[in-house]
């Protein structure tokens, strides 16, 4: 937005300033002459620059830059936001290893803290099985901006894609619990933590199918631990705009849909999350209709008679659906892990669910202070990031 304004700017200066002809601009000052040129000259280089708006992010393609202690060479993009991209990467050193770069602008200080966020519980659950490990990261201190690099293991695609691709091929019971067997499973070590963790935005777009063929879930930039019932009408305009941009419609409880219930918005969010899941990858479609305020509200969705399913997973979706969350089970004491676990077969069940790596699991308050130190400024990754990008442009533009 700001090159667009700062565009515009430029535009006007020229074309609403009076025209001169050549004897009244060489009676001007060697000052305005100066200024005339480069404003002149500020059109084409910010047209050709672009640096944070729309296919801007594209820049890093084919780049080799560091990301902490990592050097990896940036190959192409795979996805795109407004403010954000994720690129295929490699290992300089070790070519055959593949990551996932994800390249973040921060515009104001709400946008960073849901990458500082991000970071925090990704190096809180460091080592789980079935979530997304963050292998590397970087915050540059750009000015008005900043910037994020998370270097992410590879996924080789979403459970989306996955159901996509097999048409009206609808999963086995087995292989549906066996992907939300570890779905739940990392939705266990965030909710075991003290306070809980809810994740807030569970959704098929956020599972991954890793390199070594688990489930993995990922994009913890909406997590939250701050559980309560809101009740002062400041309270709830602030939290209705948090929902709003950081959690998926057709995912979302009824506590969030109407905080006029004056219900307890906790990680019961995740457990009414899950229950969607589990419906969309039984019958790979969605039980709500995402606009549809009402159906949520009500509890208004049916479970299809094909495919069939047995009652124990029929029942697991709708305990988990229930409107009220006293009422929905938690994953913690023993309740949705562990009815799932037990509906697979013998040979494929776990006596615990699977948790982080001790040696990695900080307090968040812990991670917090350890995270105060990345946004001091980065001179040198500041010139390898984006200086050396406008020589070469600067030179086209003058001596071409």
């Amino acid at each position: 937005m700001a090159v667009f304004m700062f565009r515009w700017l430029l535009i006007k200066v020229l074309f609403c300033c009076p025209l001169v002809d050549t004897e009244t601009l060489e009676n001007r000052t060697e000052q305005n002459k100066y200024w005339y040129f480069i404003i002149c000259l500020g059109i084409p280089i910010m047209w050709k620059l672009n640096p944070f708006g729309g296919k801007a992010q594209s820049g890093l393609d084919g780049r080799t830059i560091d990301v902490g202690n990592l050097k990896i060479t940036v190959q192409n993009a795979i996805a795109q936001g407004g403010f954000s991209c994720v690129y295929l990467a490699c290992d300089t050193v070790h070519p055959s290893k593949m990551y996932a770069l994800k390249h973040i602008i921060c515009n104001d200080s709400e946008s960073l803290d849901l990458v500082m966020k991000e970071i925090q519980v990704m190096n809180l659950l460091k080592g789980h099985p079935n979530v997304v490990t963050l292998v590397a990261h970087d915050v540059f201190d750009m000015g008005r901006t900043k910037e994020a690099l998370l270097v992410m293991e590879f996924c080789e695609k979403s459970l989306v894609s996955a159901m996509e691709s097999r048409g009206s091929g609808y999963y086995e019971e087995k292989k549906v619990l066996l992907i939300f067997r570890d779905v739940c499973n990392a939705v266990f070590a965030m909710h075991g933590q003290s306070p809980p963790i809810a994740h807030r935005d569970l959704k098929a777009e956020n599972v991954l199918l890793g390199c070594d063929g688990v489930w993995k879930i990922c994009d913890f930039g909406s997590t939250s631990t701050n559980h309560k019932c809101f009740n002062k009408p400041e309270e709830m305009g602030i939290e209705e705009d948090v929902i709003r941009k950081h959690t998926t419609p057709a995912y979302r409880p009824p506590e969030m849909w109407d905080l006029y219930r004056r219900e307890v918005i906790s990680e019961k969010v995740d457990i009414w999350a899950l229950g969607c899941l589990l419906y969309r990858i039984c019958y790979f479609k969605s039980a709500f209709d995402g606009e549809s305020k009402l159906q949520i509200l009500n509890g208004n969705y049916r479970i299809p008679e094909q495919p069939k399913y047995s009652t124990a997973v029929t029942g697991l979706i709708k305990d988990m659906l229930e409107a009220s969350p006293n009422s929905r089970p938690d994953i913690t004491q023993a309740r949705v892990w562990f009815r799932v676990n037990e509906l697979l077969p013998l040979e494929l069940q776990k006596s615990l669910p699977d948790g982080p790596s001790p040696a990695v699991s900080l307090s968040l308050q812990d991670e917090g202070e350890v995270l105060e130190e990345i946004l001091s400024v980065q001179v040198g990754h500041f010139i390898d990031h984006v200086g050396l990008q406008l020589i070469p442009v600067l030179t086209e533009m003058l001596f071409r």
